[in-house]
C-alpha cells in the first residue's frame, strides 16, 4: 500500500524520483535532451526549472501547467519558437531565452507582467512585440547579439529605471528608445498625407509636385520627424537658403536647427498602390496567428510614400472571416479542454470577440456544460 501512494505522489525522471508535493526545484542542464519527458508537468509546485545547455527545438503545450514556476532557464538550446501555454505561468519573474534561434518573441510576453529578468542574447531577434510594454516590473533586459530595426511604441512604457543591455552596450530605457529614433540613417523619412509642404518662399503648398525632386529637403530634427518616420513638413531647399543668410542657428516650426541638419529626402517611393495593397493581403493570408501582430507591425513601419496606416488597417478589418477560419482550424486539433484557453487568448489579443467564441463554440458542436 506505501509502495503505490509513493508511485502516486512521485515521478522519476531520468533515473531519480521526485515527490509531486514536495518538489520545488528541477535541474536538467547539460544532459542532451532533445525532448522533455511528460511526467516533468505532474510537478505542479515546481518554482525553478533549469533546463539550460540542451538540444531542445521546442517545448511541449503541457509546460502551462506549471502555474507555480517563478525561474525558467531555457538558454543555450536550439529553440525556434515558444508555445503559447508559457503566457499562462504569470508567476515568472526570471526567464532566460538567450542563445536559442528564436526570430521572433510572442506577444504572448505581454502576460508575464511578474517578470524582472528576461535575457535574449544570442537569438535572431529584429523586433520586440507591442506587449512588451506591459512588463513594468521588468529591472534587466538583455538583447545582445540580436539586429533589432525598430522598437515598438509600447517600449517607453516600462520602468525607466530599466537596464538594457545590446551590442556588448548598457543603456537606460531612455537611450535605448533614441537609439532608435527616426532620425537614424538606418529609419526611413517618407511623407504622408499629413505632411506639411513649404515652397521656396517657406509658404504653404498643398501638391508636392510644386517642390522639385531635387529641391524636397527636411530638418532631420526630432521636433520635425514622428516616431514611425513620417516628416511633418517638407521644405523647397531654395526657401531654406534664403531663410538662413546670415544664421547660424534657425529656428522654423519646432525646435533650432543648423544648415548641416538640413537633408534631401531621396527615399521618397511611389509603388502601384493596388498591387502592394494585394500583396500584404497575401502577406497576411501566409502569416500564422503567432506572427500575425508582429507582421502587421513590419508592415506599418515600412510602408512606401504612397500608402498610408489606415489602408493596412481596412484590409486587416476585412481579413477577419480568414482569421477566424484560421483559429477555427486551431481549434480543431486541440484538445477540447484547451479550447476555451486558446480562444480567450485570441480574445486578448483582438482577434475575436464573444460574438465570433459562441459562434465557434456552436460551429464545434460545443455543448454549454462543456464551455463552462
Amino acid at each position: 500500500m506505501s509502495n503505490n501512494n509513493n508511485n502516486r505522489n512521485s515521478v522519476v525522471i531520468y533515473g531519480k524520483r521526485y515527490n509531486i508535493n514536495t518538489t520545488t526545484r528541477l535541474d536538467l542542464f547539460r544532459k542532451n535532451l532533445t525532448k522533455l519527458p511528460e511526467s516533468i508537468g505532474r510537478l505542479t509546485n515546481l518554482e525553478i526549472l533549469a533546463l539550460w545547455d540542451n538540444e531542445l527545438t521546442s517545448l511541449p503545450d503541457w509546460i502551462g501547467l506549471l502555474k507555480k514556476l517563478r525561474v525558467l532557464n531555457l538558454g543555450d538550446n536550439e529553440l525556434t519558437s515558444l508555445p503559447e501555454s508559457i503566457g499562462d505561468l504569470t508567476n515568472l519573474e526570471y526567464v532566460n531565452l538567450k542563445y536559442n534561434n528564436l526570430e521572433l518573441l510572442p506577444d504572448w510576453i505581454g502576460n508575464l507582467t511578474n517578470l524582472k529578468i528576461l535575457y535574449l542574447s544570442g537569438n535572431k531577434l529584429t523586433s520586440l512585440p507591442k506587449s512588451i510594454g506591459n512588463l513594468k516590473d521588468l529591472s534587466i533586459l538583455e538583447l545582445k547579439n540580436n539586429k533589432l530595426t525598430s522598437l515598438p511604441e509600447s517600449f517607453k512604457n516600462l520602468n525607466v529605471g530599466l537596464r538594457i543591455t545590446y551590442n556588448n552596450k548598457n543603456y537606460t530605457r531612455n537611450k535605448f528608445v533614441r537609439l532608435f529614433r527616426p532620425n537614424r540613417p538606418n529609419i526611413s523619412k517618407r511623407i504622408s498625407k499629413n505632411t506639411e509642404l513649404f515652397n521656396r518662399t517657406i509658404s504653404k503648398t498643398n501638391k508636392i509636385f510644386n517642390i522639385p525632386k531635387n529641391k524636397r529637403f527636411y530638418i532631420n530634427t526630432n521636433s520635425n520627424i514622428k516616431n514611425n518616420g513620417e516628416l511633418r513638413r517638407l521644405y523647397n531647399k531654395n526657401g531654406i537658403n534664403r531663410y538662413m543668410r546670415g544664421r547660424n542657428t534657425g529656428r522654423l516650426h519646432g525646435g533650432n536647427f543648423r544648415m548641416s541638419n538640413v537633408k534631401h529626402l531621396t527615399n521618397i517611393n511611389a509603388v502601384n498602390k493596388n498591387v502592394y495593397l494585394r500583396n500584404i493581403k497575401f502577406r497576411l493570408q501566409n502569416s500564422s496567428l503567432n506572427n500575425w501582430s508582429s507582421t502587421v507591425d513590419r508592415i506599418k513601419n515600412n510602408l512606401p510614400s504612397n500608402v498610408n496606416k489606415s489602408e493596412v488597417n481596412n484590409i486587416v478589418r476585412n481579413m477577419k472571416p480568414q482569421v477566424l477560419q484560421k483559429i477555427f482550424n486551431k481549434l480543431r486539433t486541440t484538445p477540447p479542454n484547451n479550447r476555451l484557453r486558446v480562444m480567450n487568448t485570441m480574445k486578448n489579443r483582438g482577434f475575436m470577440n464573444q460574438n465570433d467564441i459562441n459562434n465557434v463554440l456552436k460551429k464545434l458542436n460545443i455543448s454549454s456544460t462543456s464551455k463552462k
